[in-house]
């Protein structure tokens, strides 16, 4: 349910404007796309307005100083909570203002935000933050809300982009480190809400290469409902100053449906983590002479380890295409094929699996030719493979794709080779 084109829209409109530092109002409509629950919040230029917006959404409210120039507000107390009537409103706002003009006499002053007091009663105060890094990309930072806060040291550290595998691992990390201290007087996290949320931050920077950085606390966790109550964005206009994602996010774009000789369509796609346990029933459905011609030798059952290998991949190296059939929201993975390329992006090596009971559909010349598309994409030069002597189907679809077929008896082996370029 994510709106990137409402969040990229956004961003475009205040980069025209040279806007690129945001604060918690500008940054909401922008979360808004994402499904983010964030605190309704609202712009006053004096104490008499802040007066007004009180009365209108109601009290107590919170008042909050506004200032390009004063990273840190709560050294001059920039922050006001619990302001339950109209005296204390212009009481503390004054008071926030004077302080501001002795102890900044050059800052900019913007005004001041209002909104209304968020039930904090048993809510932890989390911290979740993204800092591009040189080396790495945008980095992922979960940890609580704390006066001196340092990314590095005081939260859990992740790379986009997450699934909610990764994300529960990161979430994991912070409360075995410490990182997120666990207490008995408040509601224990969601894990899942937490994970949810993360994984949506990850999508966020990922659609939005602008965001240079994005700093949200505090962040109210509230059992499954997680509200955002301030937040703050740095954009930059030129993207080739940012380092990019060290890891290449999932490959929409290669997603193509397809209609068997059946006439059933199914959906071609890249694999991904959470394809495991469909993963691992699409295996029992192979039988053990096709697995030995896939692998070589008798396997037994796969153990996780085993399985993360096969669905967990780098893009950049690896690719990994699943036939996948939903029926009535189940999910069935008729075949997967794998092209593993070289460090040089020269060569890469295929390898493929069928049902076995789904054979002779047209499945595994489907499942070839859009490997072969990818690979003659990516730059490639030329694509092998290996099988043996008594897969006859393999070798006569190898053959009837073009590729050069080499059968070497004494070896037990056959070696498949096509030539990509044209």
């Amino acid at each position: 349910n994510f709106s990137p084109q409402q969040a990229q829209a956004i961003i475009q409109e205040l980069l025209n404007h040279n806007i690129t530092q945001l604060e918690t109002h500008e940054v909401q409509p922008i979360l808004k796309g994402y499904g983010f629950k964030t605190l309704p919040t609202w712009l006053a230029n004096d104490a008499v307005e802040a007066i007004h917006i009180a009365e209108q959404i109601g009290y107590p409210v919170a008042v909050k100083l506004r200032s390009p120039d004063i990273e840190h507000k709560s050294e001059v107390h920039g922050v006001m909570l619990h302001l339950r009537d109209a005296q204390e409103v212009e009481s503390a706002a004054q008071a926030m203002l004077e302080r501001v003009n002795i102890d900044y006499p050059t800052a900019q002053i913007d005004g001041l935000l209002v909104q209304r007091m968020a039930n904090r009663a048993g809510a932890q105060e989390l911290r979740v933050a993204v800092r591009n890094d040189p080396i790495f990309g945008p980095v992922i930072f979960l940890g609580e809300e704390l006066m001196n806060w340092n990314c590095y040291q005081d939260s859990a550290v992740g790379l986009p982009p997450l699934n909610m595998a990764l994300a529960r691992y990161m979430i994991i990390d912070a409360l075995k480190s410490q990182k997120i201290k666990q207490r008995s007087t408040l509601v224990p996290i969601d894990i899942d809400a937490l994970c949810s949320l993360l994984v949506t931050v990850s999508q966020l920077v990922i659609d939005c290469p602008n965001i240079e950085i994005l700093d949200i606390h505090p962040l109210l966790a509230n059992g499954p409902e997680l509200t955002i109550i301030d937040a703050s964005m740095t954009l930059n206009a030129d993207t080739n100053q940012i380092p990019r994602l060290a890891i290449r996010p999932y490959p929409k774009e290669l997603e193509q449906w397809v209609e068997l000789k059946s006439g059933k369509t199914i959906l071609l796609r890249p694999i991904l983590p959470e394809d495991e346990p469909e993963h691992k029933s699409f295996i029992s459905h192979v039988t053990q002479e096709d697995l030995y011609k896939r692998f070589f030798s008798d396997v037994g059952e796969f153990n996780h380890e085993a399985m993360s290998n096969f669905t967990q991949i780098d893009y950049d190296r690896e690719m990994a295409f699943i036939a996948v059939f939903e029926n009535k929201g189940h999910t069935e993975i008729l075949g997967v094929v794998r092209a593993l390329s070289d460090p040089d992006n020269m060569d890469a090596e295929f390898a493929i699996l069928i049902r076995s009971d789904l054979k002779g559909l047209g499945l595994g010349r489907i499942m070839m030719e859009k490997i072969i598309h990818y690979c003659q994409h990516k730059g490639l030069q030329r694509i092998t493979g290996m099988t043996m002597p008594n897969n006859r189907s393999m070798i006569m679809l190898a053959q009837k794709m073009g590729f050069h077929v080499d059968i070497q008896m004494e070896d037990g082996v056959v070696e498949m080779e096509l030539n990509l370029i044209k």
